[in-house]
């Protein structure tokens, strides 16, 4: 979706019509979910926050501002609240939802490629800090740019870079030493 289809889009959320809403969703729908299941590792609870992301952005679309970037502004809203989420549910602790994930996916009916890529690259991500991960998926993932990552984590660039090139360099050196599942 082009900045000009999502304003367009947006301005037929702030008329009340639910259309623009839905071909939000329909460009994003899956971004946006990739990125909390990246931060909360739950499907449940990366699902339950897809939804309230869109009633967030039904209700916040008066204070888009055009020219910002579509893209860098949903992904604030969407870790601002995977992060508030993570606030609230400290108890869960990150080794279990990666877990109950890995499990979650061998339950699906999912081709067995299909899930030993998700473990491989759930293993392969926990292995990174938290924000050597939240850099990589909001890159790879979020198809975001350096910049518009520094921006959503108000960071310089060169650090963004940096950190998005010493993450990559660690996913290499294990997949070389064969430390995938």
């Amino acid at each position: 979706m082009t900045d000009a289809e999502f304003v367009s889009a947006i301005e037929k959320m702030k008329k009340g019509d639910r259309s623009g809403l839905r071909e939000i969703y329909d460009a994003y729908a899956n971004m946006i979910y990739r990125l909390f299941l990246g931060r909360v590792h739950r499907h449940q609870d990366a699902e339950d926050l897809t939804s309230d992301f869109f009633l967030k952005l039904w209700n916040s679309a008066s204070y888009y501002r055009e020219g910002t970037g579509h893209k860098c502004w949903m992904n604030t809203i969407a870790r601002n609240m995977a992060v508030d989420f993570q606030r609230k549910n400290r108890d869960i602790p990150v080794e279990d939802a990666a877990e109950e994930y890995a499990q979650q996916l061998t339950s699906k009916e999912d081709t067995e490629e299909t899930v030993l890529g998700d473990m491989r690259s759930t293993q392969l991500l926990s292995s990174l800090s938290e924000d050597e991960r939240e850099i990589v998926q909001l890159h790879l993932a979020a198809e975001l740019t350096f910049r518009e990552i520094a921006a959503i984590l108000k960071r310089p660039l060169g650090t963004i870079a940096w950190k998005y090139r010493t993450a990559i360099g660690k996913l290499q050196k294990l997949a070389k030493e064969g430390q995938l599942v």
